[in-house]
Parts: C-alpha cells; sequence; structure tokens
C-alpha cells in the first residue's frame, strides 16, 4: 500500500483562526507528488470579513470570495482528497487550528487525523540555516517560493521541505521520516458535529443570524469546569531526557487550538514534563493560549512575577508549545 499524504495550507481573512479564505492541498505517494487542489473559501460566519493586514499578507479580498464555496463544501474536499492519510504543514499548529476554528463556525466535525509540522522536522534536519522560515528551507532544498503566502505555492513547499527530508534521513514513508528525525506525529483527536447554524448566503432582506457568543461562553465555561476535575498525569519516565519539555512543570494559560487542555496534559507528560494547573513556583513553562478577557491571565502575571524575582520560566506561545511537543523524541 502507498504511503500517501497531503500537505495542506490555509489563508485566513482574518485574526479569528477559523476565517479560512483559502485553502492549497498536495496530495505525495511514495515520496511524489500526484495531485493538486486549491480554492477560495466564503470564511464562515460571523468571521466572515477581511482585515487589511490579512490582505496585506495574501492579497485575497472579499470581493474576490464571492462565489466562492462555503467550508462546508470544502471541508468536505478536503477530507476527501485527504483520504484518510496524515496531513503536513509549515507550521501545522497555524493550519490545524484553521480546521478546527472553521468547523466550530459552521457545527461540523472531523475524524482523527495525523499530522506533522515541516517548521519542527526542519529544524531536526537543516539545523545549519540562519532560521526555517518556509522560503529559507525551500532555497536551501533547491525549491525558490515565487508566491510566498498564496496557498498553493505553500502546500507545495511543505510538501517538497517533507519529501527532502525524506532524501536526508532515507526515510520511505511519513512515519519512518517522524521516527528517524526523533519527532512524534501530531494527532487531532476526532470531533463529533454540533449544532450551530448553517453556513450558507443570508437570503435578500433577511437580517444575519445572531453570533453565537452566549452558547460559545456556555461551551467556553462547561470546557473549562471539566478541565479542573479531569486528574493530571504522571510524566513518562521513559520519555526522552534531552527534550525539551522533561522533567519541567508546564501549566496551559487560555484555551488553544489545536488540543483542549486535558490532551494538552497528556502530552506534556508524554514528553516527560509534569502537567500543573497552576503557575507556583515549581513552574518552569507556561503557555499562553487564547483568553476573553482584556490583557493578560492571572497565570501570566503570577509567572511574570516569579520571573521578576529570578525564577526560571519559559512565557511561550502555542506555536512554540506544539514546536517543543514535536521535539520531544517519543
Amino acid at each position: 500500500m502507498a504511503d500517501t499524504w497531503t500537505a495542506i495550507d490555509f489563508e485566513t481573512a482574518n485574526h479569528d483562526r477559523g476565517s479560512a479564505c483559502a485553502v492549497g492541498l498536495v496530495r505525495v505517494a511514495d515520496g511524489a507528488v500526484v495531485d493538486r487542489y486549491s480554492t477560495l473559501i466564503r470564511p464562515p460566519r460571523p468571521v466572515d470579513f477581511f482585515t487589511r493586514h490579512n490582505t496585506a499578507v495574501h492579497g485575497i479580498t472579499a470581493a474576490d470570495v464571492a462565489d466562492a464555496p462555503h467550508w462546508p463544501e470544502v471541508r468536505d474536499r478536503i477530507l476527501d482528497f485527504a483520504a484518510g492519510g496524515a496531513l503536513v504543514a509549515h507550521n501545522a499548529a497555524f493550519d490545524i487550528s484553521v480546521l478546527r476554528g472553521a468547523c466550530a463556525h459552521t457545527g461540523q466535525g472531523w475524524p482523527p487525523l495525523d499530522y506533522a509540522c515541516t517548521l519542527a522536522l526542519a529544524r531536526r534536519t537543516w539545523r545549519e540555516l540562519p532560521n526555517h522560515r518556509l522560503p529559507t528551507i525551500c532555497a536551501h532544498i533547491g525549491h525558490p517560493v515565487t508566491r510566498h503566502h498564496r496557498a498553493d505555492a505553500d502546500a507545495e513547499a511543505a510538501a517538497r521541505i517533507a519529501i527532502a527530508a525524506m532524501d536526508h534521513f532515507g526515510a520511505s514513508t511519513l512515519r519512518d521520516l517522524a521516527r528517524a528525525a526523533r519527532l512524534r506525529l501530531g494527532r487531532l483527536e476526532a470531533e463529533h458535529p454540533r449544532a450551530a447554524p448553517p453556513d450558507a448566503p443570508t437570503a435578500p432582506g433577511a437580517a444575519p443570524p445572531p453570533a453565537p457568543h452566549p452558547a460559545g461562553a456556555q461551551d467556553r465555561f462547561a470546557r473549562w469546569a471539566e478541565a479542573t476535575r479531569a486528574p493530571l498525569p504522571e510524566p513518562d519516565p521513559h520519555a526522552d531526557p534531552a527534550g525539551p519539555l522533561f522533567g519541567r512543570t508546564v501549566c496551559v494559560s487560555g484555551e488553544l487550538d489545536a488540543m483542549d487542555k486535558p490532551e494538552a496534559w497528556k502530552r506534556i507528560a508524554e514528553a516527560g514534563g509534569q502537567p500543573a494547573k497552576n503557575v507556583t513556583r515549581a513552574t518552569g513553562v507556561l503557555v499562553i493560549g487564547a483568553h476573553d478577557g482584556p490583557g493578560t491571565t492571572s497565570k501570566h502575571r503570577r509567572a511574570e512575577a516569579y520571573r521578576a524575582r529570578g525564577q526560571r520560566i519559559d512565557i511561550i506561545t502555542e506555536t512554540e508549545f506544539l514546536t517543543r511537543l514535536a521535539l520531544a523524541r517519543p
């Protein structure tokens, strides 16, 4: 059976990770590109607006997506194209969070999906590079990117990076590559569909559906309450002692796009870290997720106070957290 996986890249219309406005897909089988697909997307409500900042990055406007397919159709196309294989993306935390966010806005679920991050992979494969941005790596492997921030071009670039890394390590499959690079494939657990307003055009003269903020707030509170009751897993003593989380106490503040807190705690423990629910004198790493309130969270402020007194605490973003998880040897 062929080793088949799909490189993916999203562009978004605004700061909301669920505001997908373009996607590029490149299917790879046995180390060779065999198919491509890309499309613009009508972002789901209530995040179907474009900001000047995002348009300046990728050049896509509201007028460009006026006749584009809506997210539910594109989501089905992505899953059909991937055909159950793993997804590969450069800075996969972003692209996986776009998939989750857009599905959350439309009440859709998804099957379990494995994924690999070519950013983490490149850091393990070409340590000598001055940075591991997508254009830098592609120039190094002989695949110059001429249309950076175009979803089709960036998906192609991610595919070429993974193929080049397979050649570098002599790996014949994506899983072999992960083992050779001492990386762990990410896992997006299945999510069942939830009730949400359909993402369809509003009839002429009809008022748009209200944004689901109250329900969303209730969902967040329920997740928070569940997380506070969940037991913390014990660190894996057989994890790689050279891993970036091994032996460190790790706390998560706010919500992560790529996983919920119990899943994050599980992944921390698998990497040999000690998950924690609060910031204390033992905390070594604080992961900053999204939150609704203004300014910083109380955990963030507490960590800053401990750090001002000389305690070593790394305060990192979700992207850096996922990179450290990927660098933790299985």
